[in-house]
């Protein structure tokens, strides 16, 4: 137990002095390395190699990319003028179009951050010209945003699977309905408030105004439908799937939209390769430290101190759920997922939870620490737009905060909402 003490000892006080996380785990993992006896300091090179020698992890890139198409495309826009006409004409009627057009767009990127920088640069400005106060649109655009990491494709599904060799595709269908769960959870907060702050209500559509906004959105919804049936269905891998999104949505952006150029493609390549360089070197270290963890047997012996404490299942689950939200409030996703999941999920699979289901609670939890402080960055995003301060917006999340937190609870104690559709479509 000694090397994950020194480990996470280091991690702790790098994150504190500010270190940025890629080299801070790094550090950490050699740090491991140095208290493990008998671990060459050369094995930090070759598993920084293995841990992204996957083809599974090309889709991340890609992913993201596919985001980005899609927000500098025109896609946004015509996703957002889609749910209003489904929900706009409610009392608070941007809260909802902000939730709902989340949940769209959370089928073709599969990352929070981009959901928060697209949608809310148009919704955060135009919620409060409307009136929303600034504390409840960032909450809502941070909260609503997180639904892109539930419902498939999702990044950080994909990274949980390559770190536990599980099905990407059960991961992704088992987040379906924890993801709708969550807006529904989301709405139903945003309709008391809006009611008893009386938000305004925006103009209804004739039926023939309706009509052509949502044929004008098939383009951009057809990017779900192909993502999400072609791996349910079995006609592309995840990997496959990215790529096949990226190519459609630049399609969309250049020929239908007319608003992305070829010229503009460079400068979105790079974009897109400094943001995923970012996530490949947390992958490559957090690679090296769960391997001399594995080396160790710390993910066993954890399991033993836990058991030894406990072996009631509820107990347990109710344990992991609180290490997991805290340890989303101090560490990015990507290597809390990485770091973690080859630790907790023998402690779990020892406990009769299924792999699958654990990594939606994983990821609902993680989830939450988008948006809470320190390191939330979907509040961060939200707050810049909003030019707010965060603590300015505290008390607006608690309600948001509640609801996911009860959302969450429901789908770590009652499996088969997690579990079902994965184990009728496998």
């Amino acid at each position: 137990m000694s090397v994950a003490v020194a480990a996470f000892l280091v991690l702790f006080v790098l994150l504190i002095l500010n270190i940025p996380i890629a080299f801070a785990i790094g550090v950490a993992a050699l740090a491991a390395i140095c208290a493990a006896p008998n671990v060459p300091i050369v094995v930090s090179a070759q598993r920084m190699f293995y841990g992204l020698d996957t083809f599974t992890l090309i889709s991340v890139p890609l992913f993201v990319l596919a985001g980005r198409l899609m927000a500098l495309g025109g896609v946004t826009r015509d996703l957002l003028g889609l749910s209003k006409v489904f929900v706009g004409f409610l009392r608070g009627g941007l809260a909802y179009i902000n939730i709902v057009a989340s949940m769209i767009f959370a089928g073709i990127t599969g990352t929070a951050a981009s959901d928060t920088s697209s949608i809310g640069s148009i919704l955060i400005p135009a919620m409060i010209d409307r009136g929303y106060e600034k504390d409840f649109t960032v909450a809502v655009t941070a909260t609503s945003s997180t639904i892109g990491i539930m419902i498939p494709p999702s990044v950080p599904m994909v990274l949980y699977g390559v770190a536990t060799n599980q099905s990407i595709g059960k991961l992704f269908i088992g987040g379906v309905v924890p993801g709708l769960m969550v807006g529904l959870a989301l709405m139903a907060v945003t309709a008391v408030l809006a009611r008893k702050r009386n938000y305004p209500r925006e103009e209804k559509f004739s039926f023939q105004d309706a009509a052509i906004i949502c044929l004008r959105s098939v383009p951009a919804v057809m990017t779900v439908v192909i993502i999400i049936g072609g791996i349910v269905g079995g006609f592309f891998t995840p990997t496959e799937a990215a790529g096949i999104a990226c190519v459609y949505t630049m399609l969309l952006g250049i020929f239908f939209y007319k608003e992305l150029k070829w010229k503009d493609i460079p400068n979105i390549l790079k974009e897109v390769a400094v943001t995923v360089g970012m996530v490949a070197m947390m992958i490559s270290a957090a690679s090296v430290l769960g391997w001399v963890f594995a080396n160790q047997n710390i993910p066993r012996k954890i399991g033993e101190l836990i058991l030894s404490v406990t072996d009631n299942k509820i107990i347990i689950l109710l344990l992991i759920n609180a290490l997991l939200l805290f340890v989303g409030t101090w560490m990015d996703l990507t290597p809390a997922v990485i770091v973690f999941a080859p630790i907790l999920l023998p402690i779990a699979q020892q406990i009769g939870v299924d792999p699958v289901h654990f990594g939606v609670i994983m990821v609902v939890n993680l989830a939450i620490g988008l948006f809470t402080p320190p390191v939330g960055v979907c509040l961060f995003i939200a707050c810049g737009i909003a030019k707010i301060s965060i603590t300015d917006t505290l008390k607006a999340f608690i309600p948001f905060f509640v609801v996911m937190l009860f959302v969450l609870f429901l789908i770590t104690y009652i499996p088969p909402l997690c579990m079902t559709l994965p184990n009728i479509i496998g």
